[in-house]
């Protein structure tokens, strides 16, 4: 685990994202707590877009008569 300071990490960025990149956990920090981590991209979750098809999907009208009514 590599831990440098927000100043240090400014001129050393590139090497950071290669070992980050590698697997290696680099955090940065700023007056002594982590503030952040650099992780490979594949370690990032997706984010669920919600809405998706929100204006692109028609229902029928009747559609509570053809399924006997709500529920």
């Amino acid at each position: 685990m590599l831990v440098v300071s927000t100043y240090k990490a400014k001129g050393i960025l590139s090497e950071l994202t290669k070992r980050a990149a590698a697997g290696e956990p680099v955090f940065i920090e700023r007056y002594g707590k982590p503030i952040v981590a650099l992780v490979p991209a594949s370690y990032v979750r997706r984010v669920k877009r919600l809405g998706v098809l929100a204006g692109k999907l028609r229902l029928p009208a009747d559609l509570d008569a053809q399924s006997g009514g709500p529920c």
